[in-house]
């Protein structure tokens, strides 16, 4: 069986989760005028190599910022930089899925973060995308980091599904990992369990990303034309896919301002984490 470095699982899991045909993305069959599936391959493969590169530091702002620097000099768009600080983090934890050991594994890497890291962090953020995150406010990012990432995290989680992650122990990605292994053994194609977890899960709560860039009200909107999606019928039925080509088409109008891009970047988490499951680490 062929041995992943973890950059190579990195890379594998972002072209993974683009690939996959999912309401309101970006994939093979759908762009943005900004950003293209072509974006994700070349980015994925850039941010892979630049951890493969960082991960012998240790040092969690030095792997996020190695990563942002790689993704932006490749395609000049931010394509993944919630993935990127999701991901870093689990990078710096033992390499074998354990889902009653990760959460402790993963919060002991953030805690044990320095300010220097934050610091890169911040960097990273400004470099990627100089308008701000949900993380921090515009304003924010411009200034000086603050001492601690896991306190940034934490004040913004109340609003960032990506800064909850770093507050509460990565518990949404544990549980849909498990979800996630779960639907891949009941698919032919992982990609199929994939748009079925993302169905799932904006069926299950607001899509950060949405309601900031659109209101509470249309996050809520979104989260119950994903239910009506999931109570259409079996996965992949006929009225499924009609349900599923409606909610798409929804999502997509008005540019990409209902693009459920914070739930992307979680799916490539658990897709990564789900990899050690499906090829397991050796050597």
């Amino acid at each position: 069986m062929e041995t992943l470095t973890i950059g190579q699982r990195v890379c594998r899991a972002i072209l993974e989760e683009a690939s996959s045909i999912k309401a309101g993305n970006v994939h093979p069959g759908a762009s943005f005028s900004n950003m293209h599936y072509r974006d994700f391959q070349l980015a994925s493969e850039a941010i892979g190599k630049a951890i493969d590169a960082s991960i012998q530091t240790r040092s969690l702002g030095t792997i996020v910022l190695a990563s942002v620097q790689a993704m932006v000099h490749t395609v000049s768009v931010n394509t993944s930089l919630g993935t990127i600080l999701l991901m870093a983090p689990m990078t710096l934890c033992p390499a074998v899925w354990n889902p009653q050991s990760f959460p402790e594994s993963v919060s002991r890497v953030i805690q044990e973060s320095t300010p220097e890291d934050c610091q890169k962090i911040y960097e990273a953020i400004r470099i990627a995308n100089p308008g701000g995150l949900g993380i921090v406010e515009s304003k924010d990012v411009a200034q000086a980091a603050p001492v601690s990432i896991l306190q940034a995290m934490q004040q913004a989680a109340s609003w960032d599904d990506v800064a909850l992650q770093y507050a509460n122990g990565y518990q949404q990605v544990t549980q849909w990992t498990l979800r996630l292994i779960e639907l891949s053994s009941q698919h032919a194609k992982r990609s199929d369990a994939i748009r079925q977890l993302q169905i799932e899960i904006l069926a299950s709560r607001p899509d950060s990303l949405i309601v900031r860039k659109s209101g509470t009200a249309v996050g809520k909107q979104v989260q119950d034309l994903a239910a009506d999606v999931l109570q259409s019928g079996p996965y992949a039925s006929p009225a499924f896919e009609a349900a599923w080509r409606n909610f798409d088409e929804y999502l997509r109008e008005d540019g990409h301002r209902k693009n459920p891009g914070t739930i992307a970047d979680l799916i490539a988490a658990t897709v990564f984490l789900a990899s050690f499951a499906w090829e397991p680490a050796h050597g």
